[in-house]
Order: C-alpha cells, then structure tokens, then sequence
C-alpha cells in the first residue's frame, strides 16, 4: 500500500474460524450481542411501525439489557456454586437427611447418609413406616441421622436438608409454641439432641445436592417396615454418590 504501511491479515487469507472465535470468546461480545439486538429491534420499528428512535433511547435499553444480564450471571452462578455438595472441614462429618411420602400406600421414607470431610462413607440408614405425611417423614429422617452420629461419636455435624419447612422449625430455639404443633412429640425430641453437649448446625440446601439421601428415603418408602443401616454404600446409591463425589 501506498506509504509503505501494510495490512497484517485480510479476509482473503484469514482463517475465519478463528476470526469468528475471537468475536465470540471477546470480553465485550456479550455487550455487543445486546447492543445489536436493540439497534435491530429499534430498526424494526422505524421500518415496519414508523416509528422515530433516537440513539440515547437506544443508548438506555443497552445500558438496562447490559445490567440485567450481569445480575442473571450472578444468580447463576450462586446458584452453581449451591447445587454442588460439599464436604465439611475436617473434624466435622456432614448428615444429609431426606424424607418421602407415599400418600396412596399411606406409607413414610426416611433416609440419610454421614460422610466425613474426605467425603468418605461413614454410615447411611433407610427406614419405611405406615402413616404419618411429608413433613414427619423429614423431620424423623433428621432425628434418625442425629441418633446415628451421636450413637457414632461425632462430635461436630453438619446436617442438610431440602425441607425448607423443617429447617426453619429449629431456627427458633423456644419450645414454649412446639406443643401448638401438629408434630410436636418429632420436634420435642430432636430440640432436645440439639441441645447436647455437641455442635450440630441443620441448613437447608438444594433439592439436587440431597440426592444420596433422597434415594435412601426412596428406598425405604418402597421397603415399608424395614429398619436398615448401610455400613457401607448400597449398589443402588452408587450413581448418585459418584455425582457428589465429582462436585
């Protein structure tokens, strides 16, 4: 070219793939895929609707469309980060309980699942009872786990949950209101564990990370009247224990 500068790279001899690549993988390509889709839209309207837009209304909607992508990332990735289970810090074990409830055979799951801070099998039970409904299966699928670490020595639990509703019965403390409620003796009884001379915190996480407690209540819902400790883990819990293990 004339001035003696030259040109790099051209289209002629370029490898499009990668030209394409680096627009895609850019830090400023998801800003630039919003403002084209509103220059588009606003185009749109100017051709079909008649429609006279000036650039600081199109200047707004970027800047509106840029700040709602970034709060949907945000809770994206809050929300990865809590759909993976994790082991507790050593000495602590964690206890992930869940409860099932089979309205037409009238018949109760628990099950739940110790695992130490190597994520290492400490104990798993399953259990199926007549009677009862959802929130009583959770809420002794919890006071078995309990019984089960104490019984086993641990001295400080971690204990999750995916019954929001059960989780928050012991944010409170006080048992001058339990005896108002429908499972009261359930509640009475696991208050009293919790105030033993160990630390045990009960959380509520999602209904994904319980899936090895969630199969264990399974279990036991379809094997009514069983009582069962797993000293080790049951074949059937191998995918989902494999799934927590990955994460």
């Amino acid at each position: 070219m004339s001035g003696g500068v030259s040109v790099d790279w051209s289209f002629s001899v370029m490898d499009c793939s990668q030209w394409l690549k680096g627009i895609i993988l850019h830090l400023d390509a998801i800003k630039l895929s919003i403002t084209l889709w509103w220059v588009w839209r606003f185009r749109n309207y100017m051709v079909f609707n008649d429609e006279l837009c000036s650039v600081s209304a199109v200047r707004r909607k970027v800047i509106m469309s840029t700040v709602e992508n970034s709060v949907y990332n945000a809770q994206r990735r809050l929300w990865v980060e809590q759909s993976l289970w994790r082991p507790p810090e050593h000495p602590w074990v964690k206890l992930n309980t869940d409860g099932s409830w089979l309205s037409e055979n009238s018949a109760m799951g628990m099950g739940g699942v110790i695992r130490d801070s190597a994520g290492m099998w400490r104990g798993g039970f399953s259990r199926g009872v007549r009677h009862g409904d959802a929130l009583r299966a959770e809420l002794l699928a919890l006071e078995e786990g309990l019984s089960f670490c104490w019984e086993g020595g641990f001295q400080k639990v971690s204990c999750d949950c995916d019954c929001l509703g059960e989780v928050t019965l012991f944010q409170d403390w006080s048992m001058e209101r339990d005896h108002l409620h429908k499972h009261y003796d359930v509640i009475r009884r696991i208050k009293c564990m919790l105030a033993r001379d160990w630390g045990v915190y009960v959380s509520h996480i999602p209904r994904d990370v319980n899936s090895v407690a969630h199969t264990l209540a399974s279990w036991g819902v379809r094997n009514v009247s069983s009582n069962v400790f797993w000293r080790s883990s049951p074949d059937f819990i191998l995918l989902p224990l494999g799934r927590d293990s990955m994460s």
